[in-house]
C-alpha cells in the first residue's frame, strides 16, 4: 500500500475547565494500523471531497456525538507523521490536522457525551491534566501548554521538523 496524505478536521472543545477528548473504547483493533493501545485524540475526522474543513467539523462532532456545534475560531495547522515498529508504510502515516475551537450549541449538563459510533467514545479530562495522559500526537500538548489557544493562529511541524511553531499571519 502506497503512503496517503490524511486531511482532516480537529475540535477543540472547552467546558469548565475541560477538554473533550475522543479514544477507541473497542477491545481489539479493527485495522491493522490500530495499537492495542488506549490513547486519546481530538474529536473530528477526514474532511470529505468539496467539503469545506468548517463543515467537516461539525458534521463530524455531530455524527460521533449527536450534538450540533458552531465554530468560534480557526487554532491552526498541525502536520503529523509517524510510523509503526515494523511498518514504515501504512495507511496512517501522515496527517494534516485543521483545528478549530468548537463549542456546544447547547453547553447546560454536559458531564457525559454518548457515544454514537463504536469506534470512538468521549471523555471530559480536566485541562491541568493534559500532560499526564497520552494524548496524540504529542505534539498537541503544545497548544495547552504555550497559551497558543489566545494567539494567532498557528501551524505546528511534524516531529521530524522537531515541533517548531510559526505564527499564520491573517
Amino acid at each position: 500500500m502506497s503512503p496517503k496524505i490524511h486531511l482532516l478536521s480537529r475540535a477543540v472543545i472547552i467546558h469548565d475547565d475541560h477538554l473533550l477528548l475522543a479514544y477507541d473504547p473497542r477491545k481489539e483493533p479493527k485495522h491493522y494500523y490500530e495499537l492495542d493501545v488506549a490513547f486519546y485524540y481530538l474529536p473530528g475526522g477526514h474532511i470529505e471531497f468539496n467539503e469545506s474543513a468548517e463543515a467537516a467539523v461539525l458534521r463530524e462532532i455531530y455524527e460521533e456525538t449527536g450534538l450540533d456545534a458552531y465554530i468560534e475560531r480557526f487554532l491552526g495547522i498541525l502536520e503529523h507523521s509517524w510510523s509503526f515498529p515494523g511498518d514504515e508504510v501504512c495507511c496512517h502515516t501522515h496527517e494534516i490536522n485543521l483545528i478549530f475551537k468548537v463549542n456546544f450549541k447547547e453547553a447546560n449538563g454536559l458531564t457525559t457525551i454518548f457515544q454514537k459510533e463504536d469506534h470512538v467514545a468521549f471523555q471530559w479530562i480536566p485541562l491541568k491534566e493534559i500532560h499526564d495522559i497520552d494524548f496524540r500526537p504529542e505534539s498537541l500538548k503544545i497548544f495547552f501548554f504555550s497559551g497558543l489557544l489566545t494567539t494567532n493562529p498557528t501551524l505546528i511541524y511534524p516531529q521530524t521538523r522537531r515541533n517548531c511553531l510559526r505564527n499564520l499571519r491573517t
